[in-house]
């Protein structure tokens, strides 16, 4: 049926008589679909409206009985209404019964239910699939009978879902089987409200938003899910809200906000299933005006995080016996916090009976802990750093982070740590052991000078072993190249390199670095002792890959060097002084925490060596027997390091090592093809004692100090040396040379190369 106005309008003035309207197939009209109305207030007949196809209208179905008799209103196809309300319902004494599909009202109420006649006994009962309007379903009742509403589909409206209204306290019963929502669609707009009468409602489906009751005994029992945020009002009388055991509700759904759900004049909160503010954001309050109880297998859900947590308020009293308390912890775990989680102004009884969701670290645990008004859960260190180290370092490591304040960034990202394997690798990172294993790099390259000196002075006196270094002397007509062992003033100089490394000792990490340099000297003869000046360069860079550390360092050197041969004895002595500019960068990264670390610092180092040799020759062959003492003090100033809150500070500190070597030097004269030539080898044992474990003190801002060691100098190392000098012409000499150092986990290889060309 297609209409320009009303599609079907009857109205009856009859006293007796009913009306029913019975519409099977679709209407379409430009006013109203469907008017039924019974005029007389005398009236007792009945109205009876069905409509079992879509209905499409300004206005829906219009049933009105002004008598004594009810009003019935069936809808089977769905209401579509652009004006007025999709079904509005009267009588004034009788019943009024809805029972209707879908029905949608876009400028008004979707379905009103009206019993207007005071003291009249009627009841309103409404039933209804989905419904959308400016209020889903509006019903009121002004007599005595009772108001029900069953929505069984999703009924959502622009200021309410459903508002209901009584009379002198006559039930409203309310039940939810579908989706009932505001349209805002969100959880702190008003989905229900009720006036007037007692309030029973049940939700089996999903309820969002809050709800506003009356001032009698109100009843909400949640089977399902309930979202609700803001306030909700339960007015005067006494009010339960039971959460059953398959139920959910949520008091906070949105982790961006701190919410505050409030549940006013509310003297009962019953919790059997689950009560929930965890939204991903820690903070959020529900308040409880009146008394909680969280029953035995219940749970209560919450965020904790930083500095702050949900909680659950009670004005009244709390019983959380045989109750769980599910944490979701938003970031890390921070030491020493302290956390209230549930507050009841009248007094708690009972404990929960499990904490779930909490993953302890190595060294934090979650700890739940009570008074006569609390619920709390404190964050405790229940292991030192320090007791999760295995090697000295790490533990030396934990003992300084032990040592700085709790409140701080790389303290609570290492309380964080979720084992102690983590944390050993972490400590690693932090030692910055390579400070102290550029040490021993130092100390180690100490030898390339006073190995030079001896060099010089052996080769000035002719004995064996001795490389032919070039040698510039003073004659008659100037400058000129001679021979090592030549009684003038002379000059020479000496380029180096090696390439060492040494193995991890368990402790401290493995260590690599390589040298290059060269060395300049000049001496003369005093008496019957030669005695000279050196000085050079030399560069170095070095790297401990397990720690991500390297750095490198110019070196600056000055020394003294003398000697003289009492028959077949020879006496080599000397001192010098190298200048180190160090620099070094290191990265620490753990889960958790990262930073880039870099350091500025000069070091020094002192020796002063000797040697004593007994040259023994047999026919071609030199031989020399020899041994050596040197000792070694290498000191590093003190720095602070660059970079974020793990820099450690150092305090100047010294490394004193001693050296012994002894050993034997041949030589010898050789043709290689028609070339002469001195071939000559080292051959000694070289044993350290002192500190060969160089070690560093550190300290993180605002905590102690702690000892970290590198990687070791070998305490015995074999040494070995071989090199040929080359006589390539009258006028030049290539000599060419290999050192090498073996220690049980240590190894250098080093070259040197020597030109000497005459003018």
């Amino acid at each position: 049926l297609t209409v320009g106005k009303d599609a079907i309008d009857v109205q009856s003035q009859s006293l007796t008589g009913n009306l029913t309207e019975v519409a099977n197939g679709s209407i379409q009209a430009g006013n109203a679909g469907m008017v039924a109305a019974i005029l007389n207030a005398a009236a007792t007949g009945n109205i009876d409206v069905t409509a079992n196809g879509s209905l499409d209208a300004r206005f829906g179905i219009d049933a009105e009985n002004f008598g004594s008799g009810s009003t019935t209103v069936t809808t089977v196809g769905p209401v579509n209404v652009t004006t007025g309300n999709g079904i509005f319902a009267l009588t004034t004494g009788g019943d009024v019964t809805v029972n209707a599909g879908d029905v949608t009202s876009t400028g008004n109420t979707a379905i009103i239910a009206q019993q207007t006649k005071a003291g009249a006994a009627g009841a309103i009962n409404v039933t209804a699939g989905n419904v959308s309007g400016t209020t889903g379903i509006f019903a009121n009742n002004v007599g005595t009978g009772a108001t029900t509403i069953t929505a069984n589909g999703t009924v959502e409206g622009a200021i309410a879902a459903i508002d209901a209204k009584s009379n002198a306290g006559n039930a409203i019963d309310i039940t939810l089987s579908g989706t009932t929502r505001n349209s805002a669609q969100t959880a702190a707009a008003l989905a229900i409200r009720t006036s007037g009468g007692a309030t029973t409602l049940i939700n089996g489906g999903t309820l969002t938003g809050l709800v506003e009751l009356g001032d009698y005994a109100d009843l909400v029992t949640n089977n399902a899910t309930w979202t609700t945020g803001g306030t909700s009002l339960f007015g005067g009388g006494t009010d339960s809200l039971m959460n059953a055991a398959t139920a959910t509700l949520v008091t906070a759904s949105n982790g961006a906000l701190l919410e505050t759900t409030t549940f006013s004049g509310l003297e009962s909160l019953s919790n059997s299933g689950l009560l929930t503010m965890q939204d991903g954001g820690a903070g959020d309050r529900t308040l409880v005006s009146g008394n909680v109880t969280l029953a035995a297998g219940s749970t209560y859900a919450i965020d904790i995080g930083g500095a702050q947590s949900d909680l659950l308020h009670a004005s009244g009293t709390a019983d959380i016996t045989g109750s769980t308390l599910a944490v979701n912890i938003q970031g890390s775990l921070q030491f020493g916090s302290h956390y209230t989680v549930l507050t009841a102004d009248l007094g708690l009884a009972g404990h929960f009976a499990d904490v779930t969701g909490i993953t302890n670290t190595a060294f934090l645990s979650v700890i739940d802990t009570y008074d006569t008004n609390n619920a709390y859960l404190d964050v405790l260190k229940t292991q030192n750093f320090a007791d999760a180290g295995l090697t000295p370092n790490q533990i030396a490591t934990g003992q300084g982070l032990d040592s700085i304040p709790a409140s701080g960034s790389l303290f609570n990202a290492v309380a964080g740590l979720a084992t102690d394997a983590e944390a050993q690798a972490a400590f690693d990172q932090l030692s910055g052991e390579i400070h102290a294993s550029a040490k021993g790099m130092l100390v180690e390259d100490s030898s390339f000078v006073r190995d030079a000196a001896s060099n010089r002075i052996a080769a000035a006196f002719g004995d064996a072993g001795a490389a032919a270094l070039p040698v510039m002397a003073y004659g008659e007509g100037g400058p000129e190249m001679v021979a090592a062992d030549t009684d003038r003033f002379a000059v020479w100089g000496q380029a180096f390199g090696s390439w060492g490394n040494t193995d991890s000792d368990g402790n401290a990490a493995a260590f690599d670095r390589s040298t290059g340099g060269l060395l300049a000297g000049a001496d003369t003869l005093v008496g019957g002792w030669r005695v000279g000046l050196l000085g050079g360069y030399s560069h170095s860079s070095f790297n401990a890959d397990d720690r991500n550390s390297s750095g490198k360092s110019d070196n600056y050197h000055l020394g003294l060097y003398g000697g003289t041969n009492w028959g077949a004895i020879a006496f080599r002595t000397g001192a010098a002084y190298s200048w180190s500019s160090l620099s070094t960068h290191r990265s620490v990264a753990f889960n958790g925490f990262t930073d880039a670390l870099s350091a500025d610092y000069d070091a020094g180092t002192a020796q002063v060596f000797g040697e004593l040799a007994y040259k023994a020759d047999a026919a071609r062959f030199k031989f020399e027997p020899f041994a050596n003492l040197a000792y070694v003090s290498v000191h590093s100033d003190g720095f602070t390091e660059q970079g974020g809150v793990a820099a450690l500070t150092s305090a100047g500190s010294s490394t004193n090592a001693t050296f012994t070597t002894l050993g034997l030097r041949a030589s010898t004269d050789v043709a290689l093809g028609g070339i002469s030539a001195t071939a000559r080898g080292t051959l000694g044992w070289r044993h350290a004692f002192g500190d060969v474990t160089p070690t560093s003190a550190f300290a993180f801002a605002g905590g102690d100090a702690f000892t970290i060691a590198g990687v070791p100098v070998a305490r015995d190392s074999a040494v070995i040396e071989a090199g040929f000098d080359l006589n390539m012409s009258a006028n030049a000499t290539l000599g060419l040379s290999y050192a090498g150092q073996f220690g049980a986990h240590a190894a250098d290889n080093g070259a040197k190369a020597n030109l000497s060309v005459k003018f």
